[in-house]
């Protein structure tokens, strides 16, 4: 049987992260943003997606990308993501933020865990998943910044029907149990959360489901993704990041030894969701 996750895609995922957070791909270095954009495009063709650009004439540097795999499946997952991470104080860091460094076996660094580190992953597993599902990515560049071009074009984006949207990740508790977000919860979901939940239980990890979506910082107008795409469709967040995080604080960073068994929890939804 092939496994889900293993230490060589763990050491792919940590080059792909690093390269990405030496780019800075912020609002406050353009040209890092522009990088970044073109890597995540380049990673996504590279896998046999086809790309839509919709281009932001504002600032061209940070497009929405639509990737989209059909691979001639009656299911079809979208994944909400973005590519721009908040800048950094150096003052503030123990470590260079620009620079992937491992602390206390927790990999350091600005946008590891939001959300470079829990997209790379997903790119990792495409391949897998698409073996059960059409796959559409919506990737946005100005996350950080409570997406006003997103806000613009979502409503209009050209988009297949979704079956289940995830969310950009999810989280573990620090003492190690699993958090489960999830809304417009239907028969299918619950067939997720029993799958999950058994994974967790030969484990030793407790699970904890709530009906509600990933909490997160925006302006007064919202998250784009939830107001605009979400609509009655089931949604879940799941993913490699835990409470020690520190997103958007100083010394954000992630615990890879979180990437195994997040992947076995983003597949086995894909599975199960898609039979």
């Amino acid at each position: 049987m092939e496994e889900t996750w293993n230490n060589e895609m763990t050491e792919e995922c940590m080059k792909i992260t690093n390269e990405m957070i030496t780019l800075e791909p912020h609002e406050g270095k353009k040209s890092g943003l522009e990088k970044m954009k073109n890597l995540v495009i380049s990673l996504f063709s590279s896998r046999g997606f086809e790309i839509e650009i919709i281009d932001n004439k504002e600032a061209p540097y940070r497009p929405v990308l639509i990737c989209r795999l059909d691979s001639g499946h009656d299911t079809t997952i979208g994944f909400f993501g973005h590519y721009d991470v908040e800048p950094a104080d150096n003052s503030k860091w123990s470590t260079d933020p620009w620079v992937l460094t491992v602390v206390d076996g927790r990999w350091q660094g600005r946008g590891v865990a939001d959300n470079i580190v829990p997209l790379v992953q997903k790119i990792l597993l495409c391949h897998k998943m698409a073996k059960h599902a059409n796959l559409v990515f919506v990737i946005q560049g100005e996350e950080e910044i409570a997406s006003p071009f997103a806000m613009q074009v979502y409503p209009n984006l050209n988009l297949p029907s979704i079956d289940l949207w995830f969310e950009e990740t999810g989280y573990f508790y620090r003492n190690g149990n699993h958090r489960i977000l999830a809304l417009n919860i239907n028969p299918k979901l619950e067939s997720v959360f029993l799958e999950l939940t058994k994974i967790n239980q030969e484990k030793g990890i407790d699970t904890k489901i709530r009906n509600r979506p990933l909490n997160k910082a925006f302006g007064n107008q919202g998250c784009p993704c939830l107001v605009h795409l979400l609509k009655e469709i089931p949604y879940i967040a799941i993913g490699p990041n835990d409470d020690n995080t520190k997103i958007h604080g100083d010394d954000e960073s992630m615990n890879p030894d979180l990437l195994h068994i997040s992947a076995m929890h983003i597949m086995k939804t894909v599975e199960v969701f898609s039979q």
